[in-house]
């Protein structure tokens, strides 16, 4: 092992087995402390999966893991992505041009990446003016991320969908965190590559960010339930640290998205009310702190989440919307 460390108790490199390397890949000043890529050993070289933000950082602790494994960058011979977001895709071009021949990512991510990136800016504004319109101001992260250079856009070589295959990888679509998001199963191996679908212990963000963006919870809650049907023989998510039981996590995350469900409705039995002041009466995080409590940042985060939820909640026939009142306002049915 080399003297490289994320933070003192971890390790830059751990070998899972089975020709798969977990590396850590800093993300400084984030409270995650770092975002997986796995290395994963194929016939004609390695498919990384994930591969960190746009930084110098994390390209020399990527070259350095790589060198632990005992490989180097140009034995890299694909990088398939989980999702979209700056901290999964952010390096994906420095990659390629250094070397790595192929970027595949879901279809649904492209398309995305290139109407919030092609003018982010107008992006930005559209995100916040939806939040605006349920109840709450902030300043939006989104612009902040492109600006400080932690992601770019990059064209995948090629598109995959639900059951392709890449190399020994068999690609799972699991929408719900984002649109197009992808998990990986490892038929050798019988392991599942979650990306943010499943985490231990924390909960992924299903955000509500566009006023288009549908029934993202319930997408979410279906995924869950589809990657629940795979006999995996172990989890390697994009955050923390791997686990053995998948059903015991998927059981967990359900029974958490049911029990804030409840605390929305019982919000609503109050009286209609906006978005933002639902959220202002539900406990976040797992230390169950107010909404007070958060940074406006991840306020934001939590009205965002709620209105998941009352989607939701709108999509199965149990609240409507009052999409006139301003803010627009959420009414439960009898």
């Amino acid at each position: 092992m080399s003297d490289i460390r994320i933070y003192e108790d971890l390790d830059l490199t751990t070998p899972i087995g089975d020709g798969i390397f977990q590396i850590r890949l800093p993300m400084a000043g984030n409270p995650l402390r770092f975002v997986n890529g796995y290395l994963v050993e194929e016939d004609d070289g390695f498919t990384l999966i994930d591969c960190g933000w746009r930084a110098d950082d994390v390209l020399d602790a990527l070259v350095e893991g790589l060198r632990e494994c005992g490989t180097t960058l140009e034995c890299v011979r694909r990088l398939a992505i989980t999702h979209f977001h700056f901290d999964h895709y952010g390096l994906a071009g420095t990659l390629l041009r250094n070397g790595v021949p192929a970027l595949l990512m879901h279809p649904l991510e492209w398309s995305f990446l290139q109407r919030i990136m092609t003018d982010p800016q107008a992006a930005d504004r559209r995100a916040d003016r939806w939040i605006e319109r349920n109840g709450f101001y902030a300043e939006s992260t989104l612009e902040d991320e492109l600006q400080h250079g932690r992601t770019e856009l990059i064209r995948p070589t090629r598109e995959i969908g639900d059951g392709e295959h890449i190399g020994r990888l068999r690609a799972i679509w699991t929408p719900g965190h984002t649109a197009g998001h992808l998990c990986f199963h490892d038929a050798p191996s019988g392991r599942l590559f979650t990306g943010d679908h499943v985490l231990d212990p924390v909960t992924p963000h299903v955000g509500f960010w566009f006023e288009e963006r549908g029934d993202p919870l319930g997408e979410y809650l279906s995924s869950l339930r589809k990657v629940d049907r795979i006999d995996a023989a172990g989890v390697l998510p994009a955050h923390g640290e791997p686990f053995a039981d998948l059903h015991r996590r998927v059981a967990e995350l359900l029974v958490h998205e049911e029990s804030r469900e409840g605390r929305v409705v019982e919000a609503l039995s109050r009286g209609p009310a906006d978005a933002a002041t639902i959220a202002r009466a539900l406990p976040w995080t797992r230390r169950n702190r107010t909404f007070e409590e958060l940074s406006e940042a991840h306020r934001q985060f939590a009205v965002s989440e709620t209105i998941s939820h009352l989607e939701h909640l709108r999509a199965r026939g149990l609240v409507e919307r009052d999409a006139t009142a301003n803010p627009i306002r959420y009414v439960r049915l009898a």
